[in-house]
């Protein structure tokens, strides 16, 4: 059997285009937020979603979707693809690896640039569910990371109902974070525009032109996988 990737036919047009309309909302949302044009009616939802308690249970659980659902979760479906999946599996997981690496770099940089106090420290009735984060309140890492994972499995995966699944991991991860008092909603919404724009974009780009390299790359990580790092 040949350890070749299956042919995939390469994404259209319609998912680059999808990936910088994603973009561009984002830098609409972006002016709205820092000019406050939106703080009001942010704020107001922050609080709405923030105080509507649904007791100690749904409380745990927001807590774990956010302390385990980005690294955690997103770590051990990269790694499950790579292990037990076939060829295009293995190929999409290497994708899906670098596009969470660029996520990370995109997501610091925006931090950096962009800095937005979090909701617990400037408004009156945030109750903050978790540890304080220092950093940029806008936009949410969280989100980005998840929604990248997610759409980069809606537009490549064949089972769908695999990539469904994902993405309501992804939505309880971004709402946890609106309700554990970490993040406003264009906080998060922001994040989502930006994850999901990297994905498609980058999914288009590492299709369309870097296929053969990343099948070279997914054909050696199946011999490394298939003789083991060590032998004791």
């Amino acid at each position: 059997m040949s350890n070749v990737p299956a042919p995939s036919k390469a994404p259209g047009r319609a998912v680059l285009i999808a990936g910088l309309l994603c973009i561009i909302i984002f830098l609409v949302v972006t002016a709205l937020v820092f000019s406050g044009t939106t703080q009001s009616w942010d704020a107001a939802l922050a609080l709405a979603v923030n105080g509507a308690y649904f007791g100690g249970a749904f409380n745990q659980l927001m807590v774990f979707a956010t302390d385990y659902g980005r690294e955690y979760f997103w770590i051990g479906v990269v790694a499950v693809m790579l292990l037990v999946g076939r060829p295009r599996t293995r190929l999409l997981a290497l994708e899906l690896a670098i596009l969470f690496v660029v996520g990370i770099l995109v997501g610091d940089g925006l931090k950096a640039v962009l800095f937005r106090d979090r909701p617990f420290e400037t408004l009156s009735g945030i109750v903050l569910r978790i540890a304080q984060d220092p950093d940029s309140s806008f936009p949410s890492g969280h989100a980005l990371i998840v929604s990248l994972g997610a759409t980069f499995a809606l537009v490549s995966f064949r089972r769908k109902w695999v990539a469904g699944l994902l993405t309501v991991e992804a939505a309880l991860v971004c709402y946890s974070r609106i309700y554990l008092g970490a993040h406003y909603p264009l906080d998060v919404l922001g994040g989502i525009l930006v994850g999901a724009g990297i994905a498609l974009v980058g999914y288009f780009v590492l299709e369309r032109y870097f296929g053969p390299v990343l099948a070279r790359l997914e054909r050696l990580v199946a011999r490394v996988l298939r003789k083991g790092l060590i032998e004791l």
